[in-house]
């Protein structure tokens, strides 16, 4: 009996091909059980926002509107909210992480280009409700995932279950997210402890005004609603 990639060739074509596809989607997912190559780069690209340095000028700054009368608040040093804290980068000095910025998705790359064009670095409202500004460059939370995992469109939190599936605390890996479905996510670096009680986490928030690691505590993640999410399989 004849024998095509391990099936017999008394088989029809059109079976062949079946079993075939389906031995290639279970290889597939038997392969990203052990290989992760593809989280890696997810966290290396997280990682590479929150150490990337630069500078900015005058014209970076803004609290008031811009030119589409959109209100701007830029999380520098000369602001502070009523809410939020977090005005932290500096004109003339070398700043590092990228700013928050609300509705944004910058590449890095964008994100210095835009600078240098005059963009505002960051948009950090208080009020959620307010629109972002296409005058400013930053990613907030879902536009630093947009990003790391590539997605074809800047998404919002609320779509995160059209592009991913819920995990197992026990399951998470690098790549894989904590998520607040409709307000926030971070993407899980490695657990700080054996009983997995502290996570590092890499984010774009308002409340740091910028991309950064933070240690968190998993109980209060999931007391706060929070769940871990992987990316689909076939989402490119």
């Amino acid at each position: 009996m004849e024998v095509y990639y391990g099936f017999s060739l008394d088989l029809t074509p059109g079976v062949r091909c079946m079993l075939y596809n389906k031995t290639l989607i279970q290889e597939e997912k038997k392969m990203c059980k052990t290989d992760n190559t593809w989280g890696i780069q997810v966290i290396e690209t997280a990682l590479q926002y929150a150490n990337h340095e630069w500078t900015a000028t005058e014209h970076n700054v803004l609290h008031g509107f811009d030119p589409d009368g959109v209100p701007v608040d830029t999380p520098d040093v000369t602001w502070k909210g009523e809410v939020l804290d977090c005005g932290w980068w500096k004109v003339g000095t070398v700043n590092k992480g990228v700013a928050c910025g609300w509705g944004n998705a910058s590449t890095i790359e964008e994100f210095d280009a835009g600078l240098l064009e005059g963009k505002l670095a960051g948009n950090v409202p208080e009020d959620k409700s307010r629109m972002g500004s296409r005058h400013s460059v930053g990613v907030d939370c879902s536009g630093l995932l947009t990003r790391c995992w590539n997605l074809p469109k800047k998404i919002a939190t609320r779509d995160i279950p059209n592009y991913a599936n819920k995990i197992l605390l026990e399951e998470i890996r690098q790549g894989d997210v904590f998520a607040k479905v409709g307000s926030h996510v971070m993407f899980f670096i490695e657990f700080l402890d054996d009983e997995m009680k502290r996570v590092s986490i890499v984010d774009s928030t308002r409340s740091t005004g910028k991309v950064s690691v933070r240690e968190l505590d998993v109980a209060e993640l999931f007391a706060s609603d929070y769940e871990v999410y992987r990316k689909k399989l076939e989402i490119n």
